[in-house]
């Protein structure tokens, strides 16, 4: 556990003067998106997916190994990260016609949001130790935070105020304003977190990492490692992996759901005591949670990217944390990142 806990990683978090709340923007105003975005990391291209059918409707070659993805708000931009060209690629929608390109420099897994208010997507760059700006019109940069020590996951609080950024050397959780473009306030930590999720305050975050049958909760307020989430593996695939819980979502409020991507399942952990509620093990390899839809009655939906067998994966989940998978979607080679257009 000791070597665990001195493995480095941070989490910056980015000012934004927005009313616009996580998870995406389709879902914060109340409406059910009908169509999703993936890349395929795998084989270099982007799938439409049609989310009443749970069906791929098209598939876009972009470039090898896209991973970041976001849409614009208007939904007539789609800006994808294209790593092994080294830039962000934008295409007009819905025709995916190569609008332009804004080149980035070295690129490696770096997510991508769009800004609350529209204007910019942001990325997250591992290389450069920067989260940079780029204006969706222009597809010119427009901003540059610097020094955030190798960011990764970029992702809106449920309360819309801020991004959270995932960083891999550094330890700690830094605030940045993004109006004033400057580090406000900065935590240490002592983990290295794949993924990111909240309680509904923001007060505390949760995070899978690698080499551990659980992952952590950390305290904002004290910016401490609060407590690990344990998991005993099953007896038949209980050797140690350094792949194990990557995507972490909260659902209802009160629950966390974890993917164990290197023993294929899907859990899900009362958020207060931590105690296992569910396991869903038809799933294959899932990596990524994204919920689809605002939990307005005694179900939530999210999606799964299942690198198994290749696929976008819905899954209804109970207010009891109860998982019931409602269909998949086949796509191309290594789903990983989506991004939703706005209906």
């Amino acid at each position: 556990m000791t070597r665990i806990l001195a493995t480095l990683g941070v989490i910056v978090i980015v000012g934004i003067c927005s009313t616009r709340s996580y998870p995406n923007q389709a879902c914060a105003q109340g409406a059910s998106p009908r169509h999703v975005f993936v890349v395929n990391t795998g084989e270099g291209t982007v799938s439409l997916v049609d989310l009443d059918k749970m069906k791929e409707v098209h598939r876009y070659k972009v470039g090898p190994r896209p991973y970041g993805i976001a849409v614009s708000q208007d939904g007539k931009t789609v800006a994808v990260g294209v790593e092994d060209e080294e830039c962000v690629k934008f295409y007009s929608l819905p025709d995916f016609k190569l609008k332009g390109k804004t080149p980035i420099g070295k690129m490696f897994n770096d997510h991508i949001v769009l800004t609350n208010d529209g204007k910019d997507i942001v990325v997250a760059n591992f290389f450069s130790d920067d989260i940079v700006g780029i204006d969706i019109k222009t597809m010119k940069e427009s901003f540059r935070i610097k020094d955030l020590s190798a960011p990764h996951v970029v992702r809106y609080g449920p309360l819309g105020k801020y991004v959270y950024v995932t960083c891999k050397k550094a330890t700690g959780v830094a605030v940045v304003d993004l109006a004033a473009r400057k580090l406000i306030k900065f935590y240490p930590l002592t983990v290295n977190p794949r993924s990111l999720t909240f309680t509904p305050d923001e007060s505390k975050i949760f995070c899978g990492s690698h080499w551990v049958n659980g992952f952590f909760e950390a305290d904002l307020k004290t910016g401490k490692v609060s407590r690990m989430i344990e998991l005993t593996p099953p007896k038949d695939n209980a050797q140690p992996q350094e792949v194990t819980y990557h995507g972490v979502q909260a659902v209802h409020g009160n629950i966390v759901l974890a993917a164990n991507e290197g023993r294929s399942f899907l859990d899900a952990f009362d958020m207060g005591n931590g105690k296992l509620l569910h396991r869903l093990a038809d799933v294959s390899r899932p990596c990524c949670i994204e919920p689809i839809l605002v939990a307005k009655g005694d179900t939530a939906r999210v999606m799964l990217s299942n690198l198994g067998d290749n696929s976008l994966q819905f899954v209804d989940v109970s207010r009891e944390g109860q998982m019931k998978s409602v269909g998949k979607a086949a796509v191309g080679k290594a789903p990983k990142r989506v991004a939703f257009l706005p209906n």
